[in-house]
């Protein structure tokens, strides 16, 4: 039962970070379910089914709040699709090994962690607002 509720509140997190900043399988669910005892590529694979149904809610507010491009999104959507099943057709026929993976995704997140903190933390003048933008 305890595994069970860890794995709702890594969801959970994962999702107010989804519908927070739009980010949370990669930068955030995927490194929990690591630490939670899952290899890379099923913490991977459960991400994707949560990215699969989870940003439903988010999608209506966003609409009604009138943040959504179509026209952006679609462009975006079809780029992701052709990456999404290169990235498969890599992993799943083994081209790249789970070690190489987790590299890249250590590298990944350290190129953004540093991005984001030289922009939103050492550069603005009011950096105590951030989260408010």
């Amino acid at each position: 039962m305890l595994n069970e509720i860890v794995l709702m509140l890594i969801g959970a997190l994962g999702g107010l970070s989804m519908g927070i900043i739009g980010v949370g399988a990669g930068i955030l669910t995927i490194p929990l379910l690591i630490l939670f005892g899952l290899n890379l590529r099923t913490a991977v694979g459960c991400a994707l089914i949560m990215y699969l149904v989870s940003p439903i809610p988010a999608i209506i507010l966003y609409n009604k709040a009138n943040y959504i491009n179509y026209y952006f999104s679609i462009l975006v959507v079809i780029g992701s699709l052709i990456g999404t099943y290169v990235g498969a057709y890599i992993v799943s026929n083994k081209y790249i090994s789970e070690s190489a993976s987790h590299k890249i995704l250590a590298v990944f997140l350290l190129i953004i962690s540093f991005y984001y903190a030289y922009k939103y933390l050492l550069t603005e003048k009011d950096s105590a607002n951030f989260i408010l933008e």
